[in-house]
């Protein structure tokens, strides 16, 4: 049957829907040979995957669109590769036009996410994990189950799953919890310095075998497994083409500076003179590490002047007005580098922050200096 006819029997179907396909989805496909859709869950949105990247599909309806397909080419004509070349142009007569297509999804790329929420958490007891976000009970999938329905890309899957703390226990993902990550971490650096490993030049093998030197008999429950030991090193880490790993030593500093606030300045504000040498006092004995206070704006605010005290953003508001409310509440004036990390995620169409801080606060330059307060 000729593609005409065809056409003229179909009814129209919203469940097909076509695909604009862009320049990065082309050369995805080029390169790669496959795109996969993937959701979360079925009654979720569905993203565009190839090996490296993601895409959003948005959905574009419309009543006014022909769709022209070379459709009555005859059988026999010039072998001419580009007719507008010779300014000559296809004769339209070899065209079929088709008008009952109304829809059209969009590519847009974006950043491919990790659908973690509902993943046990594992905080180093023996065969005992908890629930996710305070969640009765928590999904047990496999690894390979979580990467297929998360809305994210393998390379992408590869890239976050360690910086969130992933690891697999008996078979099972699951986050690590903050605390036993640092009880790993910091073994993990004692334990390497004790054998003289280089942390420039890492192997993962011998850097287990150093965790696990004095752990304990044989048979004895070890908390310190190898894909411990393994989301360790990919969250701490650069991994190079060999697949050997280089610490990363201003994520370890961030990391020990964030518990410090968590431990030393909590209830209480501390002078920020006398919290360097707190956070000096954390890191593992003989352990050199450069402290970059700047490191931790988005987790500390002054309540007088140059004292801190730990704050989490994830108390903040989500209605714009009310986090900048909320935040001169507990800090009269901000430096706008202190206050950027908190304001962050609400300048989605992505503005300069100092323009966008202007729609809900008063802006003062003083010097090099910016300082943010309220109306």
């Amino acid at each position: 049957m000729p593609a005409s006819a065809l056409y003229s029997k179909l009814h129209t179907d919203s469940e097909y829907k076509l695909l604009q396909l862009d320049s990065t989805l082309l050369k995805a496909l080029e390169n790669e040979g496959k795109l996969a859709f993937k959701a979360a869950k079925e009654s979720d949105s569905v993203v565009l995957c190839s090996k490296s990247n993601t895409w959003t599909l948005k959905q574009k309806n419309h009543s006014n669109t022909v769709l022209v397909m070379r459709e009555f080419v005859p059988d026999e004509i010039p072998k001419i590769e580009n007719w507008s070349s010779l300014d000559v142009r296809e004769p339209s007569g070899f065209s079929l036009g088709f008008t009952k297509q109304s829809y059209e999804l969009e590519p847009r790329l974006t950043t491919g996410e990790i659908n973690y929420g509902t993943l046990p958490i594992y905080s180093g007891e023996a065969h005992k994990v908890s629930g996710a976000s305070g969640l009765p009970s928590a999904t047990c999938l496999s690894l390979e189950d979580l990467r297929k329905c998360s809305p994210c890309s393998d390379e992408e899957f590869a890239q976050k799953w360690p910086a969130l703390g992933g690891c697999v226990v008996n078979g099972v993902a699951c986050i690590l919890s903050r605390e036993f990550v640092s009880r790993a971490l910091h073994i993990t650096l004692m334990s390497c310095m004790a054998e003289s490993l280089s942390f420039e030049d890492l192997d993962e093998s011998q850097a287990f075998a150093a965790v696990n030197k004095d752990m304990g008999e044989a048979g004895e429950f070890n908390p310190f497994s190898k894909e411990v030991i393994s989301t360790i090193l990919g969250k701490f880490c650069s991994r190079s083409p060999l697949g050997k790993f280089k610490l990363q030593k201003e994520t370890i500093s961030q990391w020990y500076g964030i518990e410090a606030l968590k431990k030393f300045a909590s209830r209480v504000s501390i002078p920020q003179d006398e919290f360097m040498i707190k956070w000096k006092s954390l890191f593992p004995p003989y352990f050199s590490c450069d402290l970059d206070f700047r490191a931790l704006r988005g987790y500390y605010y002054r309540p007088l002047g140059s004292c801190i005290q730990y704050f989490s953003k994830e108390t903040l508001p989500d209605d714009p007005k009310e986090r900048f409310s909320y935040l001169f509440k507990l800090q009269s004036t901000w430096d706008l580098d202190e206050i950027a990390p908190f304001i962050d995620q609400l300048n989605t169409k992505g503005i300069k922050i100092e323009s966008f801080v202007m729609k809900y606060a008063r802006r003062k330059r003083q010097g090099k200096r910016i300082t943010v307060s309220a109306r």
